[in-house]
């Protein structure tokens, strides 16, 4: 008489084994708690996990993202500073500019023959008394606002160097009339006969004089009146020694009856520069200059340029 296999308990699993080669069959029965136990580990570990891989692949992606935003930032940062470099050193040939026009203002004054007595400049208002107030709100401009003040200054330096340049010219050629124009005496003495018509130092009747005569001691030095170019110096009729300047223009002096001459034909003389010796050669009473100024060929009265 068989008897009944045994009713499972619904409160286990069994776990039937078979082996290989007709071994017996033999079977593991589990507990359903320590199955739901394991599955919920199971679950627990799988949640988990899963936390875990979702949290590492965030913080890579965010690891990634800050790398990329650090790259990129010091590729700005890079830009700026190559940007402010460039900026340094246009601000430093600005600064060059700038002594350059200075100096050329300095030379402008010396041309001028004028001090800076007003206190004022191009670019500022007159400035009066000690007064010290400042004040205004803080500012750093960015990199496009010094750009665009690097072009200013630029184009302000530019267009204040070009008209300096040009007063300068300017005042150049009217200094060079004006030390090619004679405007000083010829020497020291006393004027014994003035231009024009007067009476024949000889006694008889009078005759045209047309230059002027200034009596002094033998070799009293004689000067240039103005810059030019010794056209003449020689001996020359009722003239005695001679010196002929010609200044341009169509103006030349003439220095007679010296004792001495100290200049050549084609030498370039300074307003001022001794070119001979007062001397009595040629037709003449007494140690004396002969001056004589002639325009265009005519001669002019000395005394409308002293």
């Amino acid at each position: 008489m068989h008897s009944k296999p045994p009713k499972p308990d619904k409160r286990e699993y069994t776990l039937m084994i078979v082996p290989h080669h007709a071994k017996s069959v033999f079977s593991v029965r589990i507990p359903i708690k320590t199955v739901k136990y394991a599955a919920a580990a199971l679950g627990i570990c799988l949640t988990i996990l899963s936390g875990t891989m979702l949290s590492y692949r965030y913080q890579a992606n965010i690891a990634t993202q800050e790398k990329m935003e650090l790259t990129q930032l010091r590729e700005v940062n890079s830009k700026q500073y190559s940007q402010l470099e460039e900026l340094a050193r246009t601000t430093a040939q600005l600064q060059e500019d700038m002594v350059r026009l200075n100096q050329l203002d300095a030379d402008l004054r010396r041309l001028v023959n004028s001090d800076d007595s007003t206190g004022a400049s191009r670019s500022a208002p007159v400035r009066v008394g000690n007064h010290n107030g400042l004040g205004g709100p803080e500012s750093k401009p960015g990199i496009n606002e010094l750009n665009n003040l690097v072009q200013e200054l630029g184009t302000s330096v530019k267009e204040r160097e070009q008209s300096l340049l040009a007063l300068k010219n300017s005042l150049i050629e009217k200094n060079e009339r004006l030390a090619a124009t004679p405007s000083i005496w010829p020497t020291n003495g006393d004027i014994t006969s003035r231009f024009g018509w007067r009476s024949s130092p000889w006694g008889v009747g009078s005759d045209w004089h047309p230059g002027i005569d200034i009596a002094n001691d033998t070799g009293t030095p004689v000067v240039a009146t103005a810059d030019g170019v010794v056209a003449n110096s020689t001996w020359y009729g009722g003239y005695g020694k001679l010196v002929e300047i010609d200044h341009g223009n169509g103006i030349i002096t003439i220095y007679g009856h010296n004792s001495e001459l100290l200049v050549a034909p084609g030498q370039k003389v300074k307003k001022g520069e001794t070119i001979a010796y007062m001397g009595n050669t040629g037709i003449s009473t007494g140690p004396h200059c002969h001056y004589e100024i002639r325009v265009n060929g005519t001669a002019v009265n000395p005394s409308s340029f002293l």
